[in-house]
């Protein structure tokens, strides 16, 4: 508990952070994590407490460092208490309405933007379809570094498009990313066209493909997480949308986990025989599909 660290008088910055990483020890992170809070609980960046390490904290600041401490010991994502997770070089709004984004997943971005700027001509128009969008960091980082006419993203999750808003906002892409509440595909007319459908859906399975961090479901949302019981589900459910209700792309591309390819790959055989590929992630992790319209 929060009352166990040795409480000292006058405790600078330097003691903090040193208390902290004591508090936190056997966390790969531990060093990282006292200082994003310390740094958030002061209001300043890292080079701020590197500067100042011999600054005397008040109190109250103190002790709310510490009760912050105590909630990252427990397995809180420290993006929960900041608010805050950077992606693709963005900083993003997140809280417990939406799944943290995670730096794997900048390579379904990499991919898109690889094919929209190779397809890119004088007066083309293009359309990006992010379904699953959670906190907006796919469709808000593909607008920010490509000039899509338009970008549409889609959530089941009323609490995750509240929070695609405020990221949408804050990266003042109102004009350019729309973002409605939809069962997937739901909210979709029959032949609409793509050039890039991204899909980031929960895979983990409630049975097979359960490789689940015990804190990773304690506090991140659970319907950004699991997928019916072997995590495929909802990636079924989309491929037949796609079929039933002919809707046309360029590059339709989704992220899957860890031991799920073989299964996928069935999915992927009968629903687009045409050609697709799987890529690997830089721990050469099985991660990503890739389907060519």
């Amino acid at each position: 508990r929060a009352n166990s660290i040795k409480l000292i008088d006058l405790m600078t910055i330097a003691d903090l952070l040193n208390a902290g990483k004591d508090y936190l020890r056997g966390r790969e992170t531990a060093v990282l994590d006292s200082e994003v809070v310390l740094g958030f609980v002061l209001g300043v960046d890292k080079e701020y407490l590197f500067a100042h390490g011999g600054d005397e904290v008040e109190d109250a600041l103190l002790h709310l460092f510490y009760k912050y401490l105590d909630r990252v010991k427990n397995g809180e994502p420290v993006s929960y208490i900041t608010n805050s997770k950077e992606f693709f070089g963005l900083d993003f709004f997140v809280d417990k309405r939406v799944l943290v984004p995670r730096p794997e997943t900048e390579m379904l971005v990499e991919e898109a933007l690889r094919f929209l700027k190779s397809n890119a001509e004088e007066g083309r128009r293009f359309r990006v379809l992010d379904v699953g969008t959670g906190s907006g960091n796919i469709a808000i980082a593909l607008a920010k570094n490509f000039d899509c006419q338009e970008v549409v993203a889609l959530d089941v999750s009323e609490g995750a498009i509240e929070v695609a808003k405020i990221n949408i906002e804050q990266h003042s892409l109102e004009d350019k990313v729309q973002v409605y509440q939809s069962d997937l595909l739901d909210v979709m007319d029959d032949g609409e066209n793509f050039d890039v459908i991204v899909a980031n859906l929960p895979y983990i399975g409630r049975i097979k493909n359960n490789d689940v961090d015990e804190n990773v479901e304690k506090h991140e949302p659970d319907s950004a997480l699991f997928a019916g019981d072997d995590g495929l589900k909802l990636y079924k459910k989309m491929f037949q949308q796609i079929v039933d209700k002919n809707i046309g792309f360029g590059l339709l591309l989704g992220e899957f986990g860890f031991g799920q390819r073989d299964d996928l790959e069935v999915l992927l055989n009968k629903y687009f025989d045409h050609g697709w590929c799987i890529k690997s992630d830089l721990a050469g992790i099985d991660r990503m599909f890739v389907v060519e319209g």
